[in-house]
């Protein structure tokens, strides 16, 4: 990997881990409903009055052990460095971010605001060749058993969604957007990043 490669690689998955939880913060402030995975996140951190940082732990470990399950090998644990940095910068975000507060008209362009970060860090994070975070591995592993990505994507979106209900979590139209609005929006972003990498780099791959 050439210098110019590596500080590609570097820029972009930092960009990436950290506005990822600025867009995730936002949306909860919103008060419509987030993401699944994060609206269980922040469910299983009110519950049990943590700092959402390590519920976000918690929920990687667990994932990691299931994903090693189905592939039946060893924890992928690499894919927890995501998780780690990514607990770090929510609970930055959430401080930061406390004031602002979604009702509304103010309510659903924060909800937009937030989908069009998150998609965009998105972007940047998996053209990166750093470690996925668990939930991205495992919709790898299932993808891997012969299920179709978007169908495992959204299966597992679905059951982080029920629970999150279950431990009174905020489910709304937000979720919905998170769960079948953002894939549009960040292949958008991650065909124009690329383009520019592309052009840049000249090689078509940040590698």
């Amino acid at each position: 990997m050439t210098p110019g490669a590596w500080a590609c690689n570097l820029a972009l998955y930092g960009i990436g881990v950290g506005i990822m939880p600025m867009g995730v913060v936002l949306t909860i402030n919103a008060h419509l409903g987030a993401g699944g995975y994060d609206a269980l996140n922040f469910a299983l951190a009110e519950r049990l009055r943590i700092n959402t940082s390590l519920g976000i732990y918690a929920t990687a470990v667990l994932v990691v052990i299931l994903t090693a399950f189905i592939r039946k090998g060893y924890p992928r644990l690499e894919t927890f460095i995501s998780s780690f940095f990514l607990g770090i910068f929510t609970d930055m975000w959430k401080t930061v971010l406390a004031p602002i507060q979604g009702t509304g008209l103010a309510a659903i362009l924060l909800i937009m605001a937030a989908g069009v970060v998150v998609a965009f860090a998105v972007a940047c994070y998996i053209i990166s060749v750093f470690p996925t975070n668990p939930t991205d591995d495992l919709v790898v592993a299932l993808h891997e058993r012969g299920i179709r990505l978007g169908t495992a994507k959204v299966s597992l979106d679905a059951v982080c969604v029920i629970l999150a209900v279950l431990l009174g979590g905020e489910i709304g139209i937000g979720t919905i957007v998170c769960t079948f609005g953002l894939g549009p929006v960040i292949d958008m972003f991650h065909r124009r990043i690329h383009g520019k990498i592309y052009g840049w780099l000249g090689n078509g791959k940040v590698v």
